[in-house]
């Protein structure tokens, strides 16, 4: 037997075992972004089987074949097994009605580098949309007392996990929205995301938001007498947007001329608007001076 008929015989054995572990729901679609991510290691294989085929060092051309065998196993589950069951080529949703005893909320959201865009608060305690050509996310939900905790997390069994995009006409990624009426806390972490926070209508506590070379828009609301904003990031472009009856206070930066320019006057190393310590509501951000642009308006 050659390694070339060998190895198109695991390949065949290998698409076989995948269909039907698929078929059985012992694994869902998501292992076919992971194909496609890793599919020029097929490529290696055949032209390590060619170099060593008819010489003393033979074994190696079969051993690749029965790495692919392997590795093409080790992909299917690591990629399919959990999170959302719809495959990386179609779009999925994801819910969860307000639990009776919760009180508040806890959202962690690890974007890898996709895209986030938070709407309008919802009747369910989370509801969200992911798009095709994007990364479902491992949807992890707990509850703690009162206290309800929801984690969003992609790319973490990838060894290359996002060195693929694909390019469509709108930008592709995840949607949320959060309960209208349990106070949210909020953490965010991306790498050259583009995260679009409407939390106008979400009664928010917290949020901190993690973004080296990205993009991050934040509207944040006067539901909760306070809220506690951090956005950090190397490189990143930070808009803000602020209810102008709300107290801010901007820390973490200094540049004087355009916090003066957008109403805000130095306070014990702080940058707070007028009467900031009179108003009822109050809204307390911290920045990183390593942002690459900031812009605040008023709405």
């Amino acid at each position: 037997m050659t390694p070339a008929r060998f190895r198109w015989g695991m390949l065949l054995v290998l698409l076989g075992l995948v269909l039907l572990l698929r078929n059985m729901d012992v694994i869902n679609s998501n292992f076919w972004e992971d194909f496609l991510v890793y599919s020029p290691i097929l490529l290696i294989a055949i032209g390590v089987e060619k170099i060593f085929t008819k010489s003393h060092l033979q074994f190696i051309s079969y051993a690749t074949s029965i790495f692919l065998l392997a590795g093409g196993l080790y992909l299917a589950f690591a990629a399919g097994s959990g999170g959302i069951s719809q495959s990386f080529f179609s779009k999925s949703s994801y819910s969860h009605a307000v639990d009776p005893g919760v009180k508040d909320l806890q959202v962690t959201l690890d974007l890898g580098n996709g895209n986030l865009t938070v709407r309008d608060a919802t009747d369910d305690l989370v509801s969200g949309q992911f798009d095709e050509f994007t990364h479902k996310p491992d949807v992890k939900y707990s509850v703690e007392g009162s206290t309800a905790m929801v984690n969003f997390t992609t790319g973490k069994h990838r060894f290359w996990g996002n060195t693929i995009k694909i390019n469509t006409e709108g930008a592709n990624g995840w949607y949320l929205s959060f309960s209208n009426l349990i106070p949210l806390t909020l953490e965010c972490v991306g790498k050259g995301s583009d995260i679009h926070l409407n939390l106008a209508t979400t009664p928010t506590r917290k949020v901190k938001v993690e973004a080296a070379d990205g993009q991050v828009y934040l509207k944040v609301g006067t539901i909760e007498p306070s809220v506690d904003v951090s956005v950090t990031g190397e490189n990143s472009d930070v808009r803000l947007r602020l209810p102008s009856n709300a107290g801010v206070k901007i820390s973490g930066v200094n540049d004087t001329e355009y916090l003066s320019r957008v109403g805000l006057i130095e306070e014990d190393g702080a940058y707070v608007n007028p009467g900031y310590d009179t108003l009822k509501n109050k809204i307390n951000v911290n920045l990183d001076d390593r942002e690459s642009s900031l812009s605040i308006d008023y709405y």
